[in-house]
């Protein structure tokens, strides 16, 4: 099939011409771009929109002189770094020019580095990094901290968390504000209350200083309180025994103030709220199926014990089910799985202990045990945008379903806006239509020149040769669409003259199972994913042979939901850790995840181009996405 041609008369060369010329689309000029200002790039870092940072650091780059260009160029890569873009920081890193400049522009690029190896799985060579780093020249106590604070998630990274503990208790003599201090021995409290007390009493007998010893009995004195009523106790007694310890009085009141989450840091009972007969019924049996699996999984004899709640198909009984939960002994809960459950939860349940929701709310409440993971598709449209923008363009078409496409359409704007991006075309289209030639015509503006054309047609008297032309000021076209929908849109786009617009995408575009014959399709989309899905080797693979040999849902649209009950489970000793470092982050098979401010667990995907109908990863230098700890909650 063929566009439409006609035949035109030699009468009319001079019109068809301007035909031609009237069809042509006339890229729009860019609007300015807004006033580049430290402060936006650094108030757009604490809030954790690290992409924005790390554009507006660059803007800044562009225009300031050595050293300072230098200076903003490091600060960019830190915010990239911080935001799990591996790939992008390496490219940026290499392109800071350092020679002939302060020595403390290159210790800096190479701490860098050093955060760098550790975020690409490789902390091994982050540690070897900072011993050259430690051997160079004398460092200023800020430098001196960075390092420090480097090898410690190194350390982290390589299992050793004892050693990340004694990085940063040596960091603290670098730090002058009393906040700083703060923040870094409430690290020291994560990394200690989550070890088992067994692994404590060992490194207490081969602590060689009264600081690490004390903190080391700290750990101790609240592990062996024997409930959240006796930890103030405790403390009090820690405190007339170690009376010149550093430990200040902040964390201290943190630790009693806390104590309930404290206690739960070790439970003895974990609750998982399902809707197990519901109208998404699978969904939560692969759930909860990934939930057991892990648990089963774990040889630890000090994990909880699980209890599975079925709270059926009307979310208005979650609260009733959590509160029942807690009633019958539940020191952390995870689920229920559901918008509405899980808002019902926030409205009306009062979270007494630690909580994971299976789904993302739009209420604002936040209470300091509550928390939230999920797979909603408006995360990876964001998800999306930060790609795009990061691959350069700057100029988006939007094609999305009209039913069910709404919310992705909204989140993917408003964060490709709030990057600086423009979204020049979004277009709905029909899921129950095979034929998507008007909805993509329009994208394209090819509709306007096929106006024009049957304008001057009319004009004339005559039919003209013609031969459609879609416009060409587009960078790229996120396209909204599950892989039954994308193996017709994507060629339909190809036939419509875009085959050269690249073309992105959700998760949602590929089934997860390999299917080449029918995936040539979808060639050149370039989406996101999970490791659990696209890493064909490895840690998750071994996983896959461990745990699903008779699970008869793998590789189904149910598989996804199989990993978030895997990484549910896994993440729970985690969750106060990642809080702490906003660097922090836990490696599982759904992605890297972080927790924003609001207590939400954002992913960190991976990206694959399908190529002769396979995905093949983007990314050269991935961390090991399969590494997570297997160990209890608490354990």
């Amino acid at each position: 099939m063929k566009p439409p041609r006609f035949r035109v008369r030699p009468a009319w060369p001079v019109l068809f011409i301007l035909l031609l010329h009237a069809c042509e689309t006339v890229p729009p000029s860019r609007p300015p771009e807004p006033p580049v200002s430290a402060a936006v790039a650094e108030q757009a870092e604490r809030r954790g929109e690290y992409a924005v940072a790390a554009r507006e650091y660059e803007r800044l780059a562009n225009r300031a002189k050595p050293p300072q260009r230098q200076q903003f160029q490091l600060r960019g890569v830190e915010a990239l770094i911080k935001g799990g873009q591996a790939s992008e920081a390496r490219q940026k890193l290499a392109d800071v020019r350092v020679a002939g400049l302060d020595a403390a522009l290159a210790t800096r690029k190479q701490v860098l580095d050093a955060r760098l190896l550790v975020l690409e799985g490789a902390p091994e060579k982050a540690l070897r990094a900072l011993d050259e780093v430690a051997r160079g020249p004398a460092l200023d106590p800020g430098l001196r901290a960075d390092v420090a604070l480097t090898r410690a998630r190194a350390e982290l990274a390589v299992g050793n968390p004892f050693g990340a503990v004694r990085d940063l208790i040596r960091r603290e003599q670098y730090l002058a504000a009393r906040d700083a201090v703060t923040d870094n021995q409430l690290q020291i409290w994560k990394i200690l209350s989550g070890q088992p007390r067994a692994k404590l009493a060992t490194e207490l007998d081969l602590a060689r200083d009264s600081v690490t010893a004390g903190w080391i009995e700290l750990a101790l004195a609240v592990a062996d309180a024997g409930g959240a009523e006796r930890i103030a106790p405790a403390i009090e007694q820690w405190k007339k025994t170690h009376p010149s310890h550093p430990v200040g009085a902040p964390l201290l009141a943190t630790l009693t103030a806390g104590a309930p989450v404290i206690a739960a840091a070790r439970p003895r009972l974990l609750a998982l709220l399902l809707p197990l007969n519901s109208n998404i019924a699978l969904a939560a049996q692969a759930v909860r199926d990934g939930f057991l699996a892990m648990d089963g999984a774990n040889a630890n004899t000090e994990k909880p014990q699980v209890k599975v709640y079925d709270i059926g198909a009307d979310p208005a009984q979650a609260p009733a089910f959590y509160t029942q939960a807690v009633r019958e002994g539940a020191q952390v809960v995870v689920g229920p799985l559901g918008r509405d459950a899980a808002e019902r939860i926030v409205r009306e349940a009062k979270t007494t202990v630690p909580t994971l929701l299976l789904s993302y709310t739009d209420e604002n409440a936040r209470a300091k045990s509550l928390f939230q993971f999920g797979l909603p598709p408006e995360q990876e449209a964001r998800a999306v945008a930060e790609r795009a923008w990061l691959d350069g363009h700057r100029r988006a078409a939007v094609l999305y379903p009209k039913d069910t496409g709404e919310r992705m359409l909204a989140a993917f704007t408003q964060h490709w806006q709030r990057l600086g991006g423009t979204v020049a075309a979004a277009q709905a289209y029909d899921e129950g239509q095979s034929d998507h030639s008007n909805a993509i015509k329009r994208l394209l503006n090819i509709h306007l020149s096929e106006a024009r054309k049957t304008e001057v047609e009319r004009a004339v008297g005559q039919k003209l040769q013609f031969e459609s032309r879609a416009r060409q000021d587009l960078d790229f076209i996120f396209l909204a669409a599950d892989a039954k929908r994308a193996r017709l849109l994507k060629p339909q786009l190809n036939f419509w003259h875009a085959a050269r617009v690249p073309v992105y995408a959700t998760s949602l575009v590929y089934t997860g199972r390999p299917d080449p014959v029918r995936d040539v399709d979808l060639d050149g989309i370039i989406f996101a994913d999970m490791p659990w899905i696209l890493l064909g080797e490895g840690p998750v693979q071994e996983l896959r042979q461990n745990l699903q040999r008779e699970w008869p849902y793998a590789y189904s649209d149910l598989d996804r939901l199989y990993a978030l009950g895997m990484d549910s489970y896994a993440v729970l000793p985690y969750l106060h850790r990642l809080g702490s470092d906003a660097s922090g982050r836990f490696s599982g098979v759904t992605s890297y995840l972080t927790l924003d401010p609001d207590g939400r667990l954002q992913r960190q995907l991976l990206w694959a181009r399908f190529t002769k109908g396979v995905p093949r990863l983007l990314d050269t230098s991935l961390p090991d996405a399969g590494s997570f700890r297997l160990s209890a909650p608490g354990g």
